[in-house]
């Protein structure tokens, strides 16, 4: 009996022993919590700059009342090297606290560094122990720098103000689609597909280096950047751009579900009209030896945002419908001979006919060659409430 009671005591005391043991604890206050990354390249020099923006635990309401007054709420670091390996050796020249990626929510890339190659940029990112290839990648159109150091009205962490527009985006207009993540580009150019990122530019002034200067400023379109336009990539290199109306067309034909309001001439009138894809149907058949893709779209449209022109009766509503779905066709069918003519396969005209036609001798061949027909199937199910705005006659 004594020999089993000391033989589990022993056994207690060594599993007591593992459970306390964390010989690798770092308390919070050693980490440097990342909430935006950005990445530059200049190809004059080969030096590689990226750019951490980390968050201040002193900001906010604990920071009230210290000498300095309200902080910032994030500090952007800046550091450069001919290599990321140099840029990771080097960082703890500036930097106090250990690097920890888990928290990033935003990977901003030069444009000047999406032209070049971001084949290096996307493997940096995969290979941080704590990093995150699950966040959203934007391609910042003028100067990163500003962008990095610009602190943003409403939301005070500008990674937080960034998520939060590209998720409105994409629930309320056609101009983001959802794969813009790192995995998101690396599956895809892995696959040679042609994709869209969206761009994010330009602040109108400075920004100010004194943060309460700047939260105190009202108008919202000063020391601000807007999410504008889209870069074309394609084998990891950036391509060329496409602006709104465009994105609103790209985003149609590859089956985007978000709602998106546009002005369209009808019989002479201003209408403005809130498209929403309900189905898209995409189908391949041959013609004369050359392959022919049907691309019909069905699209619930409303004019309750219109007060320009609302129509009163079911003939004008056919009417509107009509033109409508003629219009779309036209415009769909002219933004793909664009984007054809440029080379940039971004309706996936390539992978469908693969699927289509495995057996295919030259499908590269057979999608340049391939007759696009694009039809538009529109029903109106909601009007404005009134033809007119409010007013007398006197």
């Amino acid at each position: 009996m004594t020999n089993r009671y000391a033989t589990g005591l022993f056994t207690l005391m060594m599993f007591t022993a593992l459970l306390t043991a964390c010989w690798d604890r770092t308390e919070m206050n050693e980490l440097a919590l990342v909430s935006m990354m950005g990445v530059d390249s200049d190809p004059e020099s080969d030096k590689i700059t990226v750019y951490y923006q980390i968050k201040n635990p002193l900001s906010g309401t604990s920071a009230k009342g210290t000498p300095g007054g309200e902080q910032a709420p994030v500090y952007t670091y800046e550091i450069s090297g001919s290599s990321f390996g140099e840029i990771k050796s080097t960082i703890y020249k500036m930097l106090p606290r250990k690097l920890f990626m888990a928290h990033c929510k935003v990977l901003l890339v030069s444009q000047r560094a999406a032209k070049q190659n971001m084949r290096d940029i996307v493997n940096f990112i995969e290979m941080q122990p704590n990093g995150r290839s699950s966040v959203p990648m934007l391609i910042v159109d003028g100067s990163i720098s500003q962008v990095m150091r610009t602190l943003t009205p409403l939301e005070r962490v500008p990674s937080d103000t960034i998520n939060s527009r590209l998720d409105l985006l994409i629930r309320n207009s056609l101009l983001v689609g959802k794969q813009i993540k790192v995995s998101d580009v690396i599956e895809r150019m892995e696959k040679s597909d042609t994709i869209v990122l969206p761009l994010i530019t330009g602040m109108t002034e400075a920004p100010s280096s004194n943060s309460g200067e700047r939260s105190a400023d009202i108008d919202a379109n000063q020391n601000n950047f807007i999410i504008r336009g889209g870069a074309v990539f394609r084998d990891y290199r950036m391509a060329g751009k496409l602006n709104d109306t465009q994105l609103v067309w790209y985003h149609l034909l590859n089956g985007d579900r978000g709602r998106h309001v546009r002005q369209f001439q009808v019989e002479g009138k201003q209408v403005s009209v809130e498209l929403r894809l309900v189905r898209i149907k995409r189908e391949v058949f041959w013609k004369s030896d050359q392959p022919v893709v049907r691309i019909r779209m069905d699209l619930e449209l409303s004019t309750a945002y219109t007060i320009e022109s609302v129509p009163k009766s079911r003939n004008e509503v056919e009417r509107l419908e009509n033109r409508l779905n003629q219009i779309i066709a036209d415009e769909s069918l002219a933004f793909y001979q664009m984007i054809r003519e440029r080379g940039w396969d971004l309706l996936s005209i390539k992978d469908l006919l693969r699927k289509q036609t495995p057996n295919h001798p030259d499908i590269d061949q057979a999608a340049k060659n391939a007759q696009i027909e694009i039809r538009a199937n529109t029903r109106l199910l909601r009007t404005g409430s009134m033809s007119q705005p409010y007013g007398g006659t006197g």
